[in-house]
């Protein structure tokens, strides 16, 4: 990794310089302000250093990768077995410990109510179940090859008992029961015209690589252009320049005022001259959910805000098990919406229905492209109802 200081007369200065010799994939490390150089520095205008850094990994030779491998050829076999042998039982008790924490949260959730009509068999199979009759199991099957997780399919299943009589077989009539239950588990959506009076902040928060920074400039396009409002973008997102860049070139399209806060202590002369704004998105930095200095930076940014709204973002094209661990990483938030991206890239939709039911955090936007600002949509709870149970008629319930 290459790291090299710089200092500059402002932010502006260094980043130029870092964007020239190091490139957009440089990661800032730090920043601070310094005193001129000289007794008469203390007359002057601080100086901002800044320190950055950029990983260029070093290609061997043709002729030493050779040599390599010929030197390490007769013990990789035997070393790539016991590591994939320790891999694979390592993964095993992951899953295993994951899967145990995923249902005894669901458990506690009070809002569930879990009753232990759907008990899981001695064997490994999921959808091998001992119910009350057949048609329960039916059911129950029904739910778990559209990717309902299995507790909350049996969340579903207690409800569905109450409301009508599995066991008489009336397919039409369990269809339309799990289509008003899976509904009323998704709620209403909370929109960003449904926030607080006054000036409304909006902090955009989640891991790296789920759309925040377009998710962001959609609504901000949407408030500008289609709803006639004043709004005014900040970005504290500054770990990677060309996430600058990014959002820079959103707000010249948009004609939508940008402002870049390097440190907390910006915030309030930033804000102080856009107090006149009715919208302020906020855009955050896209670390790894597992780095623990996020939270750190995130509570300080979301305090000096003054308890501003958060938008969790997430992407469907996340594995459910690392959806909770985002959701886990994220809990020291306890009041935020959730927006879903790349539904149009999702293998399945359910996971909506899964993360909404273990959260009961409200549901804001689904994002189905990169189009700004075209492809963001309310989140529409007839569309994952649609997905789930469809027009079926029955038919597929089968005893």
């Amino acid at each position: 990794m290459n790291v090299k200081r710089y200092i500059a007369k402002d932010v502006q200065e260094a980043m130029i310089k870092i964007k020239s010799e190091l490139g957009r994939d440089a990661v800032i490390l730090h920043t601070r302000k310094i005193k001129s150089p000289g007794w008469k520095g203390i007359f002057k205008k601080p100086l901002v250093e800044v320190v950055a850094a950029v990983d260029h990994e070093d290609k061997p030779s043709i002729s030493k990768v050779k040599q390599e491998k010929v030197e390490k050829a007769p013990e990789m076999p035997k070393t790539k077995e016991l590591d994939k042998g320790k891999d694979q039982e390592l993964t095993f008790l992951k899953e295993q410990v994951n899967s145990i924490q995923e249902t005894l949260k669901l458990l506690l959730n009070k809002d569930l109510k879990i009753e232990p009509i759907i008990t899981p068999s001695t064997n490994n199979d999921k959808k091998s179940v001992k119910v009350k009759d057949d048609y329960e199991k039916v059911v129950y099957d029904f739910l778990l090859d559209k990717d309902v997780h299995p507790t909350v399919a049996g969340s579903i299943m207690n409800r569905l008992r109450k409301q009508i009589s599995i066991s008489e077989g009336n397919r039409t009539a369990i269809i339309n029961a799990l289509k008003g239950i899976i509904k009323d588990c998704l709620g209403d959506p909370d929109t960003i015209e449904k926030s607080r009076t006054g000036q409304k902040i909006f902090v955009f928060a989640g891991p790296t690589g789920v759309g925040k920074t377009t998710t962001l400039a959609k609504l901000a396009a949407k408030l500008a252009l289609l709803d006639n409002k004043s709004v005014a973008l900040i970005t504290a997102d500054t770990y990677r320049i060309a996430a600058v860049d990014q959002l820079k070139t959103y707000s010249e399209i948009l004609g939508i005022p940008l402002s870049v806060i390097y440190e907390v202590d910006e915030v309030e002369s930033v804000l102080d001259k856009y107090k006149d704004m009715e919208y302020i998105l906020v855009d955050t930095a896209g670390r790894s959910h597992k780095n623990k200095e996020f939270t750190k930076d995130i509570t300080e940014l979301l305090n000096v805000f003054g308890n501003p709204e958060v938008f969790l973002v997430i992407s469907l094209t996340t594995g459910y098990k690392d959806i909770i661990s985002v959701l886990d990483s994220y809990d020291f938030i306890k009041d935020y919406r959730m927006i879903f991206t790349k539904l149009d890239e999702a293998s399945s939709l359910s996971n909506i229905l899964n993360v909404k039911v273990n959260t009961g955090k409200p549901l804001s936007y689904f994002t189905i492209g990169q189009s700004v600002p075209d492809d963001i949509e309310v989140a529409d709870s007839n569309k994952i109802v649609q997905y789930i149970v469809g027009d079926d008629d029955g038919s597929s319930i089968q005893a």
